[in-house]
């Protein structure tokens, strides 16, 4: 197999179920070609694992589930396949309250012996059930029965089958549903609790009556009533899949079918009061399964292998999840399915989109084809989050999603590998579940489609010419397993171009260098202008320190004499340290990595940065916007790691004075602000570099303008909210004003609402400029709010207060108050430390005080840890540093694994005053400089030196 060949292991190699209109193709073709070995129990040397030498083949599950008091009783029968001989012991995943009773019998019902006294052995550690058989049984079909108890979580964060709740009319209801990703499906029956094994499952649930009909992936294929007060649904087989993605549902949760057809179903489904905020929903999302039905031709109706596949979509109150893909029943926060013209604002309505075209992808990768282990996730995810933006692009153009992917995922990307601790797609290392939980990051999410786009063919400019060669896309027309890199090898062969251009080229080499190497690179470029030999070098890019790797690099690329920034074809495909491109000679720019299509940074020589930014002063708009908005995030990047002198950096940035496109400032604005955070604790340079921020600001809101208009654009609505909602932190005067009055008409008249585009920064400006009662006005707002996404807006907003009695009682709210979901309470936190700079010692006494309560209230261990961490990039005084490090060291064993979070926010805020430290003389310089002064005021210096003595005495 390929996989074996670059060194994916398994992993790679995608399992799918068989195509529907062909015979059902033996399970052992599913197998690696590695050499069998006989084993005695399928238990594999990591006892996370399972060995393949027994296959479930049919699952059925069947669970009495009593909802006001969270537990169920489960039954589950599984049709298995011993594949070796001589077993002893058959093993799978568990982890519910009791096993009651196991049995096991042949394919003909003959019963099998099991040892006594110990039938079975429960492993709590590992979450395994191990039966142990009397004598060794031979290779065969088998089935085992296991009789159990199992509670509903009351903690969604636990995830596994968890309970809900909402309110209709002020009374109480409550819901169950399941989040079984990646490992906890074991929480609910008893299973082969891993990606590999896919069975059929047929599910039975029996519920109170009064409840409404369940859900799970598929339709209801029979209802039965076991007593007066139950009723029992029996669901129709599901395809092959995985146990993590099996779901069921049950509420009294309602559910409308705007634009289903029977031959074509298509749900929303919600709690009550909110139906009127399915439509958005209901339309986008048909919309995008029919663009995926043609783009892949593999119907998503049909995946169902002989019944019509469901697609219904529900909205959770609580979900830890943004959202999942079960197969015919996703599960999604409230925030990001339902939508509210009034209330629900663009990023939401994106959001909506783009999260339903993720988990709508999903249906052929991840689902359809999945991969055998989680180390390869990102052939789930990153499939998954390309489409999740292209998908929703073709259903809906005006949302402008194919640009976004850059600024959003491309640039994500490359900012989590500038960490030392960013690991490869292809992460070896997944052995255990904190291993697992852990690959679910950007490099699975943001990264994977990157480099499989920047190991062979260009970005979607392209594919849009030639859909047919993209390799995904023939991999699910071929029958049963993609062999990933087969499929890459035979697009890069169909497409006489690249095979023209490079007849020697390894795509599977390609591939391999992005897949197994941590981390992304970033190219220094020399350009020789008396004869035009441009040379570039490659090397990881990393913030700090120096990593030993090569990629092999698709280079595109362009100079001032052609300005051809539309052909996104590489010229040349880089795999040695260093090569030489024979450009035009002459005193011109070149550049690099047209349309940001490469997942890498390009760093120039200084002369080439100073024509770059010259050039870019006067005739910005002849250069790509996504080729500025790289320029801009490179270049604040190459600052924090100190690979580019401050005076240049700043030159090429002078540019932005000038710049209004969205996407240019998205590549700014997080970092200009990580510079700013970094110059708190020094007064005069900290104004300074705020000032500056404004200025280059000024045209741009000039241009934008405080009201939305009918004829905006997508990135324009977006662009004015990320620039006002940046500018009204910083002080602009226009913006509070405008802000005020927006916010004082709305306390005025409460009908008169706010824009909706316009609530997050209006909102806070209100409660920040305000006092107790524009707080309280909002609170109560927000208590009564039917909409999840507005409720976001105003939970952040209530942050902003500076009235100190209203923040307590803030805080206070993000542990006790039921309204704000536990999935928000996090995030409350962490909005009460952005809201203001005076709110830091309020929120840490607030930690000090109740932090064995946050650790209940908030969900759990991990959601103390992200409290603590949220601290971090807030510690800009060396005296409350050292108090919070008393603090830490105080309470070590009581914060529990928080201690060590606790640690490194410590050593985290001391970094960034050194780096402040080490960079303000040069910053503050250019800003006088900028301003007409000459030298650093003798008062500033002194000012950092002291600091400095100050912190390592």
């Amino acid at each position: 197999h390929e996989a074996a060949r670059y060194g994916y292991n398994a992993a790679a190699h995608c399992t799918m179920y068989p195509n529907w209109n062909r015979p059902r193709v033996p399970m052992d073709e599913l197998r690696s070609n590695l050499e069998w070995m006989d084993y005695s129990t399928n238990v594999a040397e990591s006892a996370y694992r399972l060995l393949d030498t027994i296959q479930p083949r049919t699952m059925r599950v069947d669970l009495d589930v009593f909802l006001n008091e969270a537990r169920f009783d489960g039954i589950v029968s599984m049709d298995i396949e011993v594949l070796a001989s001589n077993i002893e012991q058959i093993v799978f995943h568990q982890n519910v309250v009791s096993i009651q009773g196991v049995n096991l019998v042949t394919a003909r019902g003959d019963p099998v012996g099991l040892k006594f006294p110990d039938p079975f052995t429960i492993d709590r550690h590992y979450e395994l059930l191990l039966i142990n058989l009397a004598q060794p049984i031979a290779a065969g079909n088998y089935t085992v029965t296991v009789r159990y108890r199992g509670q509903i979580n009351t903690n969604p964060v636990d995830r596994g089958f968890y309970r809900g709740y909402y309110y209709v009319n002020n009374q109480l209801r409550y819901y169950a549903t399941t989040q079984f990703q990646p490992f906890h499906a074991r929480k609910a029956f008893p299973c082969f609790d891993e990606p590999q094994f896919k069975s059929i499952y047929i599910i039975s649930i029996t519920r109170d009556r009064s409840l409404s009909p369940t859900y799970s992936n598929m339709p209801i294929s029979n209802t039965e009533t076991p007593s007066t007060n139950r009723v029992k649904e029996t669901f129709f087989p599901t395809p092959i899949v995985s146990s993590y993605l099996v779901a069921f549902h049950v509420s009294d949760f309602v559910e409308t079918s705007l634009t289903g057809t029977d031959s074509r179903p298509f749900g929303i489904i919600s709690r009550q009061g909110v139906t009127s905020q399915h439509e958005y929903a209901a339309k986008i999302g048909l919309k995008i399964t029919d663009k995926l039905d043609d783009y892949f031709g593999i119907l998503y109706h049909e995946m169902g292998q002989g019944t019509i596949m469901k697609n219904d979509h529900i909205a959770l109150p609580d979900f830890p999840s943004g959202a999942m893909e079960n197969w015919g029943m996703v599960n999604y926060r409230e925030a990001y399915l339902l939508y509210d013209p009034q209330h629900t604002n663009l990023i939401n309505k994106i959001f909506i989109a783009t999260i339903m075209a993720h988990e709508l992808a999903h249906k052929w990768f991840g689902n359809l084809v999945t991969c055998f282990w989680w180390s390869n996730l990102w052939l789930n995810e990153s499939f998954a989050s390309f489409y999740e933006y292209f998908g929703a692009h073709y259903a809906d153009p005006s949302l402008e999603l194919d640009d976004q992917f850059v600024v959003d995922y491309v640039h994500s990307a490359l900012t989590w590998d500038a960490g030392t601790g960013a690991t490869p797609m292809n992460w070896t290392e997944v052995s255990n579940n904190s291993s697992i939980s852990s690959h679910f990051s950007t490099t699975s999410y943001a990264k994977g489609f990157g480099s499989q786009d920047d190991g062979a063919f260009p970005r979607f400019q392209n594919f849009q010419e030639r859909p047919e060669i993209l390799p995904q896309r023939q991999c699910l027309r071929h029958w049963y397993s993609c062999g990933l890199v087969r499929r890459f090898e035979r697009a890069a062969s169909e497409d006489h171009v690249f095979a023209r251009d490079f007849p020697n080229v390894d795509v599977g080499e390609i591939l391999d260098s992005w897949v197994q190497n941590p981390g992304s690179p970033v190219i220094n470029v020399e350009f020789n202008t008396n004869n035009g030999v441009i040379t570039l070098t490659q090397e990881r890019f990393l913030l700090t320190g120096s990593r030993d790797q090569l990629w092999r690099i698709p280079i595109t690329w362009t100079d001032a004499t052609t300005r051809n920034f539309s052909n996104t074809r590489p010229s040349l495909i880089m795999n040695t340290r260093t090569v030489n491109i024979q450009g035009n000679a002459g005193q011109h720019w070149v550049m690099l990595n047209i349309a940001q299509s490469g997942l890498y940074r390009v760093n120039y020589d200084d002369s080439t940065w100073q024509r770059i930014a010259a050039f870019l002063r006067t005739n910005r708009e002849a250069v790509h916007k996504l080729n500025r908005a790289q320029i801009v995030n490179d270049v604040l990047f190459f600052i924090r790691a100190g690979k580019i002198t401050t005076s240049r950096a700043f030159d090429v940035l002078s540019f932005l004075e000038n710049e209004r496109d969205y996407y240019v400032w998205g590549g700014a604005i997080t970092q200009l602000e990580w510079i700013r955070r970094r110059l708190e604790h020094l007064p005069q340079a900290h104004e300074a570099f705020t000032a500056y921020t404004l200025d280059l600001l000024r045209n741009v809101i000039n241009h934008l303008g405080y009201n939305e208009r009918a004829t905006d654009s997508t990135s324009t609505i977006l662009n004015r909210m990320q620039i006002l909602n940046l500018a009204c932190n910083l002080g602009h005067s226009g913006c509070i004003s405008d802000s005020l009055q927006k916010w004082r008409q709305f306390r005025n008249n409460p009908t008169n609402l706010v824009p909706v585009n316009s609530r997050r920064y209006v909102y806070c400006v209100g409660v920040r400029q305000g006092n107790s009662s524009d707080y309280n006005f909002l609170f109560e707002r927000y208590n009564a709010s039917q909409n999840t996404a507005d409720m976001v807006v105003m939970l952040r907003a209530l942050a902003c207060t500076r009235d100190t009695n209203s923040l307590q009682h803030y805080m206070f709210q993000s542990m006790h108050n039921d309204r704000i979901r536990i999935h928000d309470r996090t995030n409350a936190f962490s909005y009460a430390l952005q809201g203001n700079r005076e709110n830091l010692p309020i929120v840490l006494n607030f930690l000090y005080q109740n932090f064995a309560a946050i650790r209940t209230s908030y969900g759990g261990e991990a959601r103390l840890v992200t409290a603590v961490n949220a601290i971090s990039g807030f510690l800009t005084d060396f005296a409350i540093i050292r108090e919070f490090q008393s603090w830490v060291y105080a309470n070590q064993l009581a914060l529990g694994t928080a201690f060590s979070t606790g640690v490194s926010v410590i050593n985290s805020a001391i970094s960034n005053l050194e780096w402040g430290n080490a960079e303000a003389t040069d910053i503050y310089n250019f800003l006088l400089a900028r301003s007409s002064s000459t030298t650093v005021t003798s008062s500033f210096i002194l000012m950092i030196t002291a600091l400095v003595v100050k912190m390592f005495h």
